[in-house]
């Protein structure tokens, strides 16, 4: 669907939404798709095969993989061509209009505006959270939302006699008490995002959900069915609890879907028990007194409730990783928030140390700079090295710098990637302890040890996910930012040492060249298909070709020179301001976000 010229800029949760409602054509050669004149009752995304277009009997083109039909025939409401599938065997996805109308906004005979996003807030059933927790973190997140993204934003209360006006606070959020029965919304009021907390939904109208989750906790079954839902989990700094064991789950194959995958969810990271803000204070933002974490934790949480959540995919790439170094450096000199991240090998050891040190209101960057330290002093060869015997040695490495971390403790969402070789499935791997996923996401095949998790035999995430782009879109992502940092070689063939036909058998037969072929060959793999997973993001940075990509992979000692060439490389910078700059298209939007699998 990316790949669709209409629906290119199109968030990832809206898209995915729409994936839920689409519904798979095959038509036979010969059949017709759509007739001129005809009513258009929705648009097509044609997968693989050919459809042939015609006006007044007119060819005028050939429909192929990756177009759409239909689009602009929309705003018209008839079909101005006629359409005929040619090819033996070809298949498309049909998006009705009545789904494409609900996932644009909410029907106006609700009596919302069109572009209102209604947010409902629960508690887990049978976790016993006060109330005023609850009121407290809607209260300063409507403040967030104000404050981050400009939003219209009203939040409504239950009371207990009719409802009371809207009234606008110092802090920029409208507020409305309702009583039994009464309307969400007075007639002619326009909002970006309407809070509602303990008040029904009129029917009608599909709310979006978010269910607060005790550490450990999976969102239930119960709500308003069909409605997008965002678990949180509540974190407290003050009461760690891990998983001793890896935990994840098997990506998709290329256009599944995982209808038993529980929805994305949202970490909380703070220490609910000591704020003190309460319902109905609407003093501004600033004036509260939050520490850095708490703002943070709440920022992070406002981008999940609201769909503006980013994500980066980094490949891996060995030195070459620290072109993610770099790039990490400069996304928080742009102030471009980070939400989500998974990777692969050397991507996902950069992505340890960055999110492992991004918690409680720090950026990360203090991680990278250890990780550059331990490069340029030979820490990482010392341990490359030893990888060869056992890739412990990274893993104890990562573990002293980092101590005893775990991916579901992390308040951003770190996603490394791995590949179970006893099933031969790319594994997103989600709980356990974060220096064991990084070993595993790095053990490289025939050079490094294999990381054994019985009866999982795990080796490096990058042969089956170079750039794991779906499992950020999976996730909720709806910025996506993908990085492929390992570079296609030069290859240069040895000339034959006679003339003629006799030397050029002699020089197919030269083991040594045959060597140099296989190399060759797996370095273009492995860049081609990071090539193809990054193209789904919605920019990308390709690093184009290097001498000797795959030996001076290994010089980690050399990392000083490699993040003077990525600071020096104006592609990837005007990459990092393009991304910049639809960060802030999404940061100001005003169209609703959505998605079963993106709150």
């Amino acid at each position: 669907m990316k790949q669709a010229p209409a629906l290119r800029h199109t968030r990832a949760s809206v898209l995915l939404r729409l994936l839920e409602r689409a519904r798979p054509v095959e038509p036979l050669p010969g059949e017709g798709i759509c007739r001129e004149g005809e009513p258009v009752d929705g648009i097509y995304l044609l997968r693989s095969g050919e459809w042939r277009v015609t006006a007044g009997g007119a060819v005028l083109l050939h429909l192929r993989s990756g177009m759409s039909l239909g689009v602009e025939a929309l705003a018209r409401g008839t079909w101005p061509v006629t359409v005929t599938a040619e090819s033996a065997s070809s298949h498309a996805l049909f998006l009705p209009r009545a789904a494409l109308e609900a996932v644009a906004g909410t029907p106006r005979h609700v009596g919302i505006a069109p572009r209102v996003d209604v947010v409902t807030f629960r508690v887990q059933p049978g976790w016993e959270l006060p109330p005023a927790v609850l009121s407290t973190l809607v209260e300063l997140v409507a403040k967030v939302m104000v404050h981050d993204f400009g939003d219209r934003v009203l939040l409504v209360r239950a009371g207990t006699k009719r409802a009371e006006g809207t009234v606008r606070g110092a802090d920029g959020v409208f507020r409305r008490t309702v009583g039994p029965r009464s309307p969400l919304l007075e007639e002619g009021e326009d909002f970006d995002c309407v809070l509602v907390e303990g008040v029904p939904v009129p029917e009608g109208l599909t709310p979006r959900q978010v269910v607060l989750l005790p550490p450990g906790g999976e969102a239930d079954g119960a709500g308003t069915p069909g409605a997008p839902v965002l678990p949180t989990v509540l974190l407290s700094p003050w009461r760690p609890q891990a998983s001793p064991t890896l935990r994840g789950r098997s990506l998709p194959d290329e256009d599944g879907w995982d209808e038993e995958a529980p929805p994305p969810g949202c970490r909380l990271r703070l220490d609910w028990e000591r704020l003190v803000v309460r319902p109905g204070d609407s003093r501004p933002l600033a004036a509260l007194g939050l520490d850095a974490g708490t703002r943070d934790a709440l920022s992070r949480w406002a981008r999940a409730i609201t769909g503006r959540r980013v994500g980066l995919a980094l490949s891996g790439g060995g030195v070459w990783g620290f072109y993610h170094v770099h790039l990490l450096r400069r996304l928080a000199a742009l102030d471009v928030p980070v939400d989500l991240l998974s990777g692969a090998s050397m991507g996902s050891l950069v992505g340890a140390y960055y999110c492992g040190t991004a918690r409680d209101g720090r950026e990360g960057l203090d991680g990278l700079r250890r990780l550059q330290h331990r490069a340029r002093g030979g820490h990482l060869s010392a341990a490359a090295l030893s990888s060869v015997v056992t890739t412990q040695a990274m893993e104890w490495l990562v573990r002293g710098d980092l101590g005893e971390l775990a991916l579901e403790e992390l308040p951003m969402g770190f996603l490394p990637v791995t590949t179970d070789l006893t099933t031969g499935r790319c594994v997103v791997l989600e709980k356990g302890p974060l220096a064991l996923a990084v070993r595993a996401s790095g053990s490289a095949p025939g050079v490094w040890a294999p990381t054994l998790q019985p009866p999982a035999r795990y080796v490096d995430g990058a042969f089956t996910s170079m750039v794991p782009v779906d499992v950020l879109l999976n996730a909720g992502a709806d910025l996506v930012f993908s990085s492929n940092i390992f570079p296609a070689g030069h290859h240069h063939a040895a000339r034959p040492l006679l003339p003629g036909a006799v030397g050029l058998f002699l020089s197919a037969l030269n083991p040594v060249a045959r060597a140099k072929d296989l190399l060759a060959s797996g370095v273009l793999l492995l860049h081609r298909s990071g090539d193809l997973e990054s193209a789904r993001g919605d920019l990308r940075y390709d690093v184009g070709t290097r001498d000797h990509p795959l030996l001076g992979s290994m010089r980690f000692t050399q990392v000083d020179e490699v993040l003077d060439e990525a600071a020096r490389d104006m592609g990837l910078e005007q990459k990092l301001l393009e991304f910049k700059q639809a960060w802030e298209s999404l940061r100001v939007r005003r169209t609703p976000s959505g998605g079963r699998r993106a709150a």
